[in-house]
């Protein structure tokens, strides 16, 4: 019992920062779509079609920096903390150049979507109008995520929470005098949701470079090798797959948001509405994969398969409880969450239909994403962007597409049998990712992963 109450700290102090962090960073978007779902319907709706455009690529950037968590945790706890250096400065390579071309993807191929998708001309010159503004933020939404899976990694998860705290604060601020026009300052809408989220991640890269740099006794970061900011192969090579993964299935969501704006914008609205939603639900979910990374590749540089597997038990069961609690909130409130969003009556009663749906695929959802976590732990990112790729574009678009489309059903269900397609795909994901974990543990059997040598 001793045992377990120590492992069970363990998780629990990276694992409650870590959700309060990205709880916090995620809060950046919910105050987008409150204040804009009370400024206006189509505004919403331009935010939530916009958002479906460049979350994917946001994420692929995000996601290309969660290699940095198995390789840097490794390299302190096998106490060659100035490696971190070489993936930091890869991270900072890589940040700035794919977070350019991201921004030339944004300004100039995603807007042609956006005015193909929108049904409403206010609604398509106000998508297009964010994607301008919010593409300068890209480069720092991926430094940003590096810098925080660093300090994480580090067991120091209190400076992520910090910025985030800092960044939703200057958020809320940005954003109710620029969308309304308050202190003298023109009434933007859309536009000034964008400005402020823009503005609150370069301000937060830049707490973290001056906190890293001059205020902290024993900073990580301490210099820039500055060839490996052009030579990110060892970080690519991990981190690309889980971007893709990561982007898979963010572009899942944002592929139905595609697909049901068919159904008119104020399905656009009752969509970005759930998505927001489960989008909070998910953080802590991501935190628990985000802690399985970790401690996964500190046991296994010092414990093995059996203290894998205690810790892996411990983030489960708390996975359990936590998914058991969010589906009686969200099947007894589907009908008043809706108008924390939104007061119009025909988006409300759309997104609380499609609210007892998802509350049903919390359940696959919660086990794929910690299993993908172990995973990455053991540096294994292909197997997950395959299974992600495969599942949710194999299975949850074709089957939610026939659903809401040419089913018996499909009159009835209409843009909600998309949602039942993603729980589909989401069981599949979850018992393929805990087949490879199984795979991948039989081959670690008995064994350690050595700390890593220099590689230079």
């Amino acid at each position: 019992m001793s045992k377990r109450f120590v492992v069970l700290k363990e998780v629990l102090h990276l694992l409650f920062p870590m959700i309060l962090t990205m709880t916090l960073e995620l809060s950046i978007s919910v105050v987008d779509t409150v204040m804009l779902g009370h400024y206006d319907a189509l505004h919403l709706a331009a935010v939530g079609l916009a958002s479906s455009l460049w979350m994917p690529i946001g994420c692929f950037l995000i996601g290309v920096t969660f290699g940095i968590t198995p390789l840097v945790t490794r390299h302190l706890h096998g106490r060659q903390p100035k490696l971190v250096n070489l993936y930091m400065s890869q991270a900072l390579g890589l940040s700035v150049s794919l977070g350019l071309v991201a921004v030339l993807i944004t300004i100039i191929v995603l807007p042609q979507f956006a005015e193909a998708m929108a049904t409403e001309p206010e609604t398509r010159d106000v998508s297009v109008a964010y994607l301008y503004l919010f593409a300068p933020a890209l480069p720092m939404l991926a430094l940003m995520t590096a810098y925080k899976n660093l300090f994480e990694a580090a067991g120091r998860p209190s400076l992520p929470l910090f910025v985030a705290s800092i960044g939703l604060l200057l958020n809320i601020v940005f954003n109710y005098v620029l969308i309304f026009g308050q202190f003298g300052f023109p009434e933007l809408g859309a536009k000034g949701a964008a400005i402020a989220s823009c503005l609150s991640l370069y301000i937060a890269v830049l707490v973290f470079f001056l906190y890293d740099r001059f205020i902290t006794k024993s900073p990580l970061f301490t210099h820039v090798v500055w060839r490996y900011t052009r030579q990110f192969g060892i970080l690519l090579n991990v981190g690309m797959p889980a971007g893709f993964a990561f982007a898979f299935e963010v572009g899942l969501f944002s592929s139905m948001t595609w697909l049901i704006s068919s159904f008119g914008d104020l399905a656009l609205g009752g969509g970005q509405i759930v998505l927001s939603y489960t989008s909070i639900l998910f953080t802590p979910l991501m935190a628990m994969s985000a802690v399985t990374a970790i401690i996964v590749a500190k046991a296994m540089s010092k414990e093995g398969v059996e203290g894998v597997m205690k810790r892996l038990r411990v983030v489960v069961i708390l996975g359990l409880v936590y998914v058991c609690v969010c589906f009686i909130s969200t099947q007894v409130f589907h009908q008043q969450i809706p108008y924390l969003y939104s007061r119009d009556e025909e988006v409300v009663a759309l997104a609380a239909s499609i609210l007892l749906i998802s509350s049903f695929y919390q359940f696959p959802d919660m086990l794929q994403t910690i299993f993908t976590g172990a995973l990455r732990g053991f540096r294994d990112t292909r197997s997950s962007m395959i299974a992600f790729g495969v599942s949710l574009f194999g299975l949850s678009i074709p089957l939610g597409f026939w659903l809401s489309h040419y089913s018996p059903w499909s009159e009835t269900l209409s843009l909600r049998g998309f949602y039942l397609g993603l729980g589909a795909g989401l069981t599949l994901l979850a018992c393929i990712l805990i087949l490879r974990f199984r795979v991948v543990l039989k081959r670690y059997q008995g064994k350690r992963i050595a700390s890593p040598r220099e590689v230079a």
